[in-house]
């Protein structure tokens, strides 16, 4: 549970950090089925300026930025993502992110509605 906390956490700090003034981020849960098997997701959607496409796959290795500039203001160091998707992947999910339509960045939470999907950390 706290590494999922923190996983979450550190998606929802970054789309707080990313959302442009004035507007609102959203955050939602939802569940689905998935060939018989059911998953939690969890969207985070900031009203930032995205990323750029080239960069979308790179976001989750660690210490990674996207621009030094944006990353020194809001005091980053590329690590927060990393270490959600590990948190994530060691609970037998997947995080994802995209380009939100419109404007800003989505990242998807995917967890298995199984309590026998925790892979031991090596």
């Amino acid at each position: 549970e706290p590494l999922l906390h923190r996983a979450i956490e550190n998606v929802v700090r970054n789309a707080v950090s990313y959302t442009a003034e004035g507007t609102s981020g959203e955050v939602a849960l939802r569940c689905e089925e998935d060939g018989g098997a059911g998953q939690a997701i969890v969207s985070v959607v900031d009203k930032g300026s995205g990323v750029p496409q080239a960069a979308l796959a790179d976001i989750f290795r660690p210490f990674y930025r996207v621009a030094d500039a944006r990353d020194r203001q809001s005091g980053g160091i590329g690590l927060g993502l990393s270490i959600s998707r590990r948190a994530v992947e060691v609970h037998g999910g997947v995080v994802t992110a995209t380009n939100a339509p419109g404007r800003g960045l989505l990242v998807e939470i995917r967890l298995p509605l199984s309590q026998n999907t925790v892979t031991p950390v090596a």
